[in-house]
């Protein structure tokens, strides 16, 4: 009886401090729900409904029943455990249960005879931080664990607890982060220095050992699956994280391309290919390019009011002859001097002034487009569409893993029509080469995250090499990504310090940082003018279609003349 009497007083006081622990984490802990999860087969004997707030909503489940929380419920959960037999199938459907959502706040109600450590070290192999146990018949004490940097089971006394769950990353004590760069620029960047030994730079580099830094980490680079040269593939990545042998993948890619990983929104972005700069249009060409032949029917209408309105100055009807107004006319047009009639009404003074107006306009229109276009010349024929490529002879070259990519973007039926303009490369290292350099040979798919390191490069030379195209854009908005393992424990603290680099400036610093570091290791050269003369005076070629239009004029004067002879005789 005695011993009877004692279990029973045990067992009150363990339901009651099981209540006073939730009504403290009430307090603490922003839960909307409780998780309660159970063997099919014990009864409810770790709990009573007293020891819950009566308002919020409990969800109760045996160990055969598993669901997708994140998804059909609230993230926002305190899940607790009861484990009197069949453990390992309980904690297994816990798992499933907060799948995602590993990060939940939990209790377990365990056995006296619980191995507390093999039970931690459960829970931290599936990223489970935020855990607490209680044993049964000793309900003074919590137990809880510290992970890093080795697993230490802690045991504390109920009432001396302040906070019954601790920040585990707060100081992670040199514990290993696992990193892994994907070598693709400018994000991250593989190379050798004086030493030979391997390091790594870029702006997601710089990223990663700040953010390892305020964990009191330890950033350990995985270069046994990191090729010398090339770039790591997607599903190398996908089979690492998945394993849980990298934590941090430094990889930005589209928000779908790792379907089984948690992504972090990195990027805004856009898609586009960057063209070689066409050639400018020849200077013979700019003197008619303003068009100012279009001038030519007002020259005409002009010449005909003046005329017909010196007629009736002087008394005669309308004629649609020009006479000798036309000389006048055109030489007002062409701004050349001429010597006004003597004797002229005001009426034909306005007229007069009208042309000198007119001429001033025209002419000051047209030197000032010539002078422009002589400075800076247009392009001639503009690279506006796939089938200005093809007549132009210029491929993309483009990784194999785009070119599906660009395949699903534009449909089978569209992409089969522009196929044969993609040149297909497998090397990495030959595609970044060739883009980083600017081969005008092809034209390149790139983002808005590398274009501006491209046009930078191009800041000392008179007239660029590349060009960004408007006009043909794969995606003109893409969200890009960075792939984290799921349920892994850095995804907030991660999500926190990005966007804390973000405002403070730093993640546009180290963008920025990493277009020096480039030029340092001769990934990328500032392109220069190798032209020894850069500025050219005009010519007698320039002067072509000047000096066809003068020929064509005075011949054409000379039959008008030679037909008013022959009409005369």
């Amino acid at each position: 009886m005695f011993t009877l009497a004692l279990t029973i007083s045990f067992v009150e006081a363990q339901r009651v401090n099981l209540g006073n622990i939730v009504k403290s984490l009430q307090m603490q802990l922003p839960f909307r729900s409780i998780l309660l999860l159970r063997n099919e087969k014990d009864a409810d004997y770790c709990w009573t409904r007293e020891d819950f707030p009566q308002d919020i909503p409990i969800l109760n489940l045996n160990s055969n029943q598993s669901l997708y929380l994140k998804q059909i419920f609230n993230s926002e959960i305190l899940a607790m455990v009861c484990q009197n037999r069949s453990e390992g199938d309980t904690m297994k459907t816990l798992y499933r249960n907060l799948q995602d959502i590993r990060y939940t706040p939990t209790i377990l109600m365990t056995r006296s005879d619980t191995s507390l450590s093999a039970l931690f070290e459960g829970c931290r192999t599936h990223n489970m931080l935020n855990v607490l146990a209680l044993k049964d018949f000793d309900p003074e004490f919590v137990y809880s664990y510290r992970a890093f940097p080795h697993l230490q089971v802690v045991k504390r006394r109920g009432s001396h607890i302040r906070r019954y769950f601790e920040p585990q990353l707060r100081n992670m004590q040199g514990a290993r982060i696992n990193v892994l760069p994907d070598n693709i620029m400018p994000r991250t960047v593989v190379y050798r220095d004086g030493q030979g030994r391997r390091q790594m730079t870029g702006y997601l580099a710089h990223l990663m050992r700040n953010f390892v830094s305020t964990l009191n980490a330890t950033m350990n680079i995985c270069w046994d699956y990191v090729p010398e040269e090339e770039s790591i593939n997607k599903m190398s990545i996908a089979s690492l994280m998945e394993n849980a042998t990298v934590d941090f993948p430094l990889v930005v890619d589209s928000a779908g391309a790792y379907p089984d990983a948690h992504n972090i929104v990195m990027e805004l972005s856009s898609w586009f290919l960057i063209l070689p700069m066409e050639a400018n249009i020849p200077r013979a060409r700019l003197f008619y390019r303003i068009k100012v032949y279009q001038l030519i029917p007002l020259l005409m209408l002009v010449a005909l009011v003046l005329s017909n309105a010196q007629r009736l100055e002087a008394g005669l009807g309308p004629s649609v002859s020009f006479g000798n107004i036309w000389d006048y006319v055109l030489r007002g047009f062409l701004a050349q001097p001429l010597v006004l009639p003597h004797g002229l009404s005001a009426r034909l003074m306005f007229i007069y002034g009208l042309l000198f107006l007119n001429t001033l306009t025209v002419s000051s229109i047209y030197n000032v487009n010539l002078e422009s276009q002589f400075v800076h010349p247009p392009i001639d024929h503009q690279i506006r569409s796939f089938e200005d490529m093809r007549l132009e002879h210029l491929k993309v070259l483009v990784m194999s893993v785009d070119f599906h990519f660009i395949k699903k973007i534009l449909g089978d039926r569209n992409f089969e029509k522009i196929r044969d303009i993609f040149e297909v490369t497998n090397s990495s290292i030959y595609f970044q080469t060739m883009r980083s350099t600017l081969n005008p040979s092809y034209a390149y798919p790139i983002t808005t995250t590398f274009w501006p390191l491209l046009h930078l490069a191009q800041a000392r030379l008179t007239r660029p090499t590349f060009r960004r195209s408007r006009d043909l854009q794969f995606c003109r908005a893409l969200i890009l990504a960075l792939p984290l393992p799921r349920n892994s424990i850095y995804r907030q603290e991660f999500k926190n310090f990005l966007d804390n680099a973000r405002a403070s400036g730093l993640y546009s610093h180290w963008f920025r940082q990493t277009f020096n570091e480039l030029i340092c290791l001769d990934k990328i050269k500032f392109n220069v003018d190798n032209s020894s003369q850069l500025y050219q005076d005009l010519k007698w070629e320039d002067f072509y279609f000047i000096w066809l239009a003068y020929i064509g004029g005075v011949l054409a004067s000379l039959l008008v003349f030679l037909v008013e002879v022959l009409h005369r005789n």
